[in-house]
Formats: structure tokens, sequence, C-alpha cells
């Protein structure tokens, strides 16, 4: 009786929780009316997810001394004092945190010049035996410093790479590219791996470079704590103070945190109270357990709206490798145990094989990293997905993958992908849950209403690269 009377005390507690937080969101809802926490131009033009015209953009921007912004050195300032000790923290490069430590006694930011897009050329080869190939290579955003001299009077320079990553996957050796380079310049050489989670470079984006040589930070932390500690430093100039706020909020939707902070503390407080305390572990598997929920629902409406109207449709869950799981099964496991390496999503045929031995497949998948639905076309062999040698592609009966580029995508000919593109609307995370936090009023109806626009935007796509196909056949 005691256990019964323990459990319904648990429910009433539970719901005692649950109906404190909607009259909290209910208060912050008004509050975000009233104030226009919401207006977000970045979010009004569908430019959160540009790399170059966006995020690389603004951030060399602040990071210009001469930028627009007037505010001289001190953006720079803060960003590179700040990855100097994350250089610590993670303990790489100490040559160079050296060198910043200097810069940053002798305050000598105003030697500094930052670039976009820097195209460069460099001979490359792995052993002396090796013929030397010039590969061409682009920084992404390139911070030099001119002029400044170490204590012993040789060169304090130094020369910061930031390789940007938002849903582009790594080139071939790029990383290797970007500190031969560098490391030629005579400058202290310094590669930043910058990306929205804090991931790993992979070894084929290395090209042979030890892990260890390449300081990672992440959107989710160092981009939004600088531009936090910005902010602060703008704090009585309203038009660049705004903005800044502006970009921070896309950051954090980027990377699926709270976008109110105070509303997130109010909830913690509830929570932390004596009476709730021991009900966090209980919450937290139940929204586990319902965050799995909402996915396999996804996966499963999707495939339903799809069947019957596109050839071979299966569920196929991918690792690095482009070693296969198939079927529903495969997609289960994948939500249950999230293990990490794998994308899940469905594929078909997109249209009549072109060559006995190759097959152009269509496919809808989820960024193992947990970001967002992209789409477009792979490359199966006999059967099976492969991954594509574009030395290769000259000599060998591929069909004409230039059909096959998809307005403002990408290609990673490496993975398999002759053209892929994230979805910019509707945003999914399913780790982070914001495809339902981004829109308030949203419910099981619009979910059912959100899966068929999807199908809709997917048979547009289709549509459009049928006639290209068919144009240039």
């Amino acid at each position: 009786m005691s256990e019964l009377n323990n459990a319904t005390n648990s429910e009433a507690r539970l719901e005692s929780i649950l109906g404190q937080a909607q009259v909290l969101k209910d208060e912050y809802d008004k509050w975000t009316r009233s104030t226009g926490e919401n207006f977000n131009v970045f979010s009004i033009l569908h430019m959160e997810r540009y790399e170059v015209t966006t995020h690389s953009a603004i951030i060399a921007e602040l990071l210009n001394p001469h930028g627009s912004h007037s505010q001289g050195t001190s953006f720079l300032k803060l960003f590179l004092d700040k990855f100097r000790e994350e250089q610590k923290a993670q303990k790489k490069l100490e040559e160079l945190q050296k060198k910043l430590k200097q810069i940053q006694k002798n305050e000598e930011y105003d030697k500094f010049k930052v670039r976009v897009e820097t195209s460069f050329k460099v001979k490359v080869g792995t052993s002396k035996e090796d013929k030397k190939e010039e590969k061409l290579g682009r920084i992404d955003i390139l911070i030099e410093s001119d002029g400044i001299k170490s204590d012993n009077n040789h060169s304090g320079d130094v020369f910061i790479v930031i390789e940007n990553k938002i849903d582009a996957g790594d080139q071939e050796g790029q990383l290797y590219k970007y500190h031969k380079y560098a490391s030629g310049t005579g400058k202290e050489p310094g590669i930043i791996y910058l990306t929205l989670l804090k991931d790993e470079p992979s070894e084929y984006g290395l090209g042979g470079r030890p892990p260890d040589t390449v300081v990672c930070l992440s959107y989710e932390q160092f981009i939004d704590e600088w531009l936090g500690a910005c902010i602060k430093e703008v704090a009585r100039i309203p038009q660049i103070r705004e903005t800044l706020h502006q970009y921070q909020m896309t950051v954090k939707k980027l990377t699926g945190q709270p976008i109110n902070r105070r509303y997130a503390m109010a909830l913690k407080d509830i929570l932390l109270k004596d009476e709730n305390y021991n009900l966090i572990p209980a919450l937290e598997a139940a929204i586990s357990e319902a965050k799995d929920a909402f996915q396999h629902d996804f996966w499963t409406k999707l495939e339903k709206q799809l069947n019957g109207k596109v050839k071979n449709l299966r569920y196929e869950v991918y690792d690095n490798e482009l070693g296969i799981d198939e079927g529903r099964k495969a997609i289960e496991a994948y939500i249950s145990d999230r293990p990490g390496g794998k994308a899940p999503g469905l594929t078909f045929s997109f249209s009549e094989s072109e060559n006995e031995n190759y097959e152009i497949m269509f496919r809808i998948a989820y960024d193992n990293s947990g970001r967002n639905l992209y789409y477009g076309f792979v490359l199966y062999e006999k059967g099976k997905r492969v991954k594509i040698d574009t030395d290769d592609v000259k000599h060998r009966e591929y069909p004409d993958f230039e059909k096959y580029s998809i307005d403002n995508g990408r290609k990673d000919y490496p993975n398999g992908w002759l053209a892929y593109k994230y979805f910019e609307k509707p945003e999914i995370n399913f780790t982070k849950f914001t495809f339902v936090t981004e829109h308030k009023e949203r419910n099981r109806e619009d979910f059912e209403d959100f899966i068929k626009n999807l199908v809709e935007d997917i048979y547009k796509v289709i549509e459009e690269i049928s006639e290209k196909v068919n144009r240039t056949a």
C-alpha cells in the first residue's frame, strides 16, 4: 500500500512540476512577444546554415581590426586570448601559445590582418620517393600577424587558419595542406577546426597530420561565449550590440541551446526544490524515451508517405566506412542505442540504371552528429553504396555526375554523395528536440503536415534533377 501511495505522490508532484513549467512558459512567451526576442533577420532570410556568406563572413569581419564595426582590435583580442586559454586546456600548439602570450603582453593586436576564402597552392607528398604534386586549397578564415618581433629579435608572427564546418564534410588531406602551407610562411602555424559541436577531424581530412596538432573549437561553447564577451564590450552601442545578439541567438539555435536562458534557469530552480529533487532521474529517463519515440514516429510516418510512390524504398543505417545495416530493425536499433558515427535514413531508386553496374539512388538521412536532415543522390555499384575516387572518375564508365548537382548543394565523392544539401526549413534535431522548441504552437496535427510538406519538397527536388538529366541526356 505504501508503494502505491509513493507512486501516487510522485505522479502528483510530476503533474505539479509540469503545471509550473507551463505557467513559466506562458509568462516567458508573453515576455518574448513584448520584447521582439523571436525576431531574427538570419532566420527570416534563411541564412543560418551558410558557412561562407554568413558564418565565415561575420566572424572574419568581427576579427578584422579594420572592420566596419569600428571597434579596432577589441573583438580580435577577446578571440585570441580565449583561444590561447583553450590551447592550454587542450595541451596543444605550445609554441603558438607562447607567441600569443607575448602578443597579449605587448598589446600588438593592431599588427594583424584577417581574410576570408584565401586561395593557395602547396606542393605535397608523403615521402621523398613520392612525386610532389601542387595542390590547390582555400582557407575559410585566415588570421595573420605581420611585423611582430619576439624577445630574441626573431619573428614573433603567427599564421592561424580556421577551418569552418557547419554542414560540409572533410576534404581529402585539407588540414595537412593547411599546415604545410602555413609552415612555409616562416610564421608560427596554428590550425583551428571549428564545428557546431566540437567534432574531431577525420583521418581523411587530417591527411596524416596528428590530431593533437589541430585545436578543436565549437560554436556551441567557444563562439557562443566569445560573442557574449563581444556583446558586453559594445553594450552602449545598440547597432552593433543587437546585431551580435541576433547572431548569437542564431548560433544557439544551430547548436540546440535554449534561446531563453532565463526560462531555462527558472525551470532549473523548480527542479532543485527539495520535494522535486529526487524526481530528476525519472524526468531525464522519460524525456529520453519521448525523444526516441518522436524520432521513431518521424521515420515511420515518412516511410508511409513515400511507400508505393517510389521504387525500392528501404531503411539504411550507414557508418563512416559506408558499412550498412538495412531494414526497420536497423533504424530501431539506432534510435534506442544512438551509436556514434552512424547516419540513419531512407533510400530509394531515383531513375532507371544508366549502366548495369551502377545506379543512382535518392537518400534522405539524419546527420550522425545530430544537426539536421539532409538529402541527395548517392552512387551504388553492383548493389552497394560506394565511395568515389575523384582521380578514377575519368577512367571508368561512371554516369555523368555533373547532371546531379543541386542548387547551393555540395559534392562529397569520398563518401559516395554525388550531391547533397541540408533542409533549410524546417530544421529538425532529434537530440536537442529543436523541431518542437522552435515552433511553440506545434502539435501532432502540425507534425503530420510537416511530413507531407517534406515529401512534397523531396518530389520537387527529384523533378528538378530529372528535368536536368533529361535535358543533358
